[in-house]
């Protein structure tokens, strides 16, 4: 047994060599650290920029299907020129005036029925306005009442200023009267400038807060010197401007347009009907002529200022002033315009029937006001626009 140990003890020395020697001949590689393994790039970027594009893609497709569909369509298109001015309407300023008229009206022993007059316009103030009962102290009654000027504000607010004529009769001296000495009061004339304010509400025009009073506007005294018209002292066409302005005023008061069309030029068209004027044309006061600068230098346009006289039935006299732009062709001076826009002639549609190869546009009608501020401008044209695309 003994040997057997010696004999073990001896092979596992001779396997330790052989180990050792293997290491020896087989020595450790170092790794090269410099060297990385490449992991794979990420794609979701371009999977997200490529679905961007077929959606795009998509879209417009989906588009230019929609606009084959619908075929050529048709668009108004609106060119406005000219001032893009808002206006108060008609009714809006009617308003504000019989307000004003009703304001300044009442009777010194009965100025509870002023309150009852003025509740018809206002809202959620008081209707006396701040005239009391025991502060009367004269009677008034409205003359004229006109507007003067309107402010709009916003969509639903307009200030107008209306000018208010009035006859104030002040109560007699109370001790007086009871004496029987009390003389007739003087009826006196007051012109006040007052400020309605106007709330445009769905029904109608209200007003919602007190008016206020301002000054009389002052009036211009600089005016500049290249504004003015070069006045004409050529003494032959004064006189040819002053036959024109007798024989063509004297016809438009009496209201003959069948004398008036050969007082106009060629390219103007004269009215068709005119009403005859309440007054009549008495005489030629003053002429004169001022020459207008054309824009092409070729033609002679004039402006005349005619003065004229003219009497109401009952014989009383006016003088009345009248501007008729002019221009002189071989030797004669003949009517552009006389200041009036003459309306627009309405055709009927009663037992009207309309051609059926021609298509005569519409002329414009005139302007007739609306119910709230609109804008206004010199000029409209519309056309129709044809797209196969929106």
């Amino acid at each position: 047994m003994g040997f057997i140990k010696k004999k073990n003890k001896s092979a596992e020395v001779d396997l330790q060599d052989t180990v050792q020697i293997d290491k020896a001949e087989d020595p450790k590689k170092k790794s090269d650290k410099s060297i990385k393994p490449r992991s794979p790039k990420s794609m979701a970027g371009k999977k997200v920029l490529r679905t961007v594009i077929w959606i795009v893609a998509g879209l417009i497709f989906l588009k230019g299907a929609i606009a084959w569909s619908q075929g050529t369509r048709i668009i108004n298109e609106t060119n406005i020129y000219g001032s893009n001015e808002t206006i108060v309407s008609d009714s809006v300023k009617g308003f504000a005036t019989d307000f004003a008229t009703e304001y300044f009206t009442w009777d010194a022993d009965f100025t509870a029925d002023r309150n009852k007059r003025i509740s018809k316009f206002i809202r959620i103030i008081e209707a006396d306005m701040g005239l009391k009962s025991f502060d009367v102290k004269s009677s008034s009654k409205v003359s004229s009442a006109e507007v003067y000027g309107s402010v709009v504000l916003d969509d639903t607010h307009i200030d107008v200023t209306v000018v208010v004529w009035r006859t104030v009769t002040m109560l007699p001296n109370q001790i007086e009267a009871a004496k029987g000495t009390a003389e007739k009061p003087v009826p006196i004339t007051k012109k006040a400038y007052m400020v309605v304010p106007i709330t445009l509400a769905a029904e109608g025009p209200v007003i919602e807060s007190y008016p206020r009073f301002v000054s009389e506007q002052t009036k211009g005294s600089t005016v500049d010197p290249n504004s003015q018209m070069t006045l004409v002292g050529d003494s032959t066409l004064i006189e040819k401007g002053a036959e024109l302005a007798d024989s063509y005023l004297r016809s438009w008061y009496e209201g003959n347009v069948t004398q008036l069309k050969y007082f106009y030029a060629d390219n103007v068209k004269p009215p068709a009907s005119l009403v005859k004027s309440e007054f009549t044309y008495d005489s030629l006061k003053k002429v004169s002529i001022f020459s207008i600068p054309s824009s092409d230098g070729t033609s002679s346009t004039y402006r005349i200022k005619a003065d004229v006289i003219v009497k109401s039935d009952l014989g009383e006299p006016f003088s009345n002033a009248w501007y008729l732009n002019v221009v002189e062709k071989d030797g004669k001076l003949f009517v552009l315009s006389n200041g009036i826009k003459q309306p627009e002639e309405k055709v009927s549609t009663v037992d009207a029937k309309l051609p059926t190869d021609d298509v005569n546009p519409a002329s414009p009608g005139t302007d007739t006001g609306a119910t709230s501020a609109t804008p206004v401008t010199d000029s409209i044209e519309t056309n129709l626009v044809g797209t196969d695309t929106p």
